[in-house]
């Protein structure tokens, strides 16, 4: 039977998140009241206040991501979510695809990290300790991915790549 271990990780709001929430709420009503004065929108004036709405309520509640890791396997499938409903496929690929996994507190992460070409941070950024990088040829570009690994996800991934595991 096929080992599979999936995890969740929440990614906390930061002040660029605040930003955009505030961004997005004062420009909907700014551009609602702007529609009202100008005389050539007012015909349309419903039409546009309910795209301005849709347009803010995007920009609000997508600012909601969680990254879930699927290990299946010999396979590493990352999904980004946004707001619990829509699914953004990150990462699909091999464990042996990487050439090394690490945690981000070793010194092999500051000789990786600016050797690639895409870097993928799927962490929560509250437990430093449980944060690993891999690195990896993904669709024709050097690319570092950054996770969240439990004690579970790395006896799993030590199964496939032992090697190429370092502590």
């Amino acid at each position: 039977m096929e080992n599979i271990y999936e995890k969740c990780v929440v990614k906390p709001k930061d002040i660029k998140d605040n930003i955009i929430t505030l961004l997005a709420v004062f420009g909907a009503i700014g551009i609602s009241v702007l529609a009202f004065l100008i005389e050539f929108f007012r015909p349309y004036l419903f039409a546009v206040i309910l795209v301005v709405i849709y347009i803010a309520y995007r920009l609000v509640f997508d600012r909601n991501i969680e990254f879930e890791y699927i290990l299946a396997g010999n396979s590493i499938s990352m999904d980004k979510i946004f707001n619990k409903k829509r699914r953004k496929r990150m990462l699909n690929c091999d464990l042996t695809d990487f050439s090394i996994v690490a945690p981000v507190t070793s010194g092999y992460y500051e000789e990786y990290k600016n050797n690639v070409a895409k870097t993928i941070v799927a962490v929560s950024g509250d437990k430093k300790e449980l944060e690993y990088f891999g690195v990896l040829e993904y669709e024709k570009k050097r690319t570092m991915l950054v996770f969240e690994a439990d004690d579970k996800a790395l006896g799993h991934i030590k199964k496939q790549i032992e090697r190429r595991l370092k502590s």
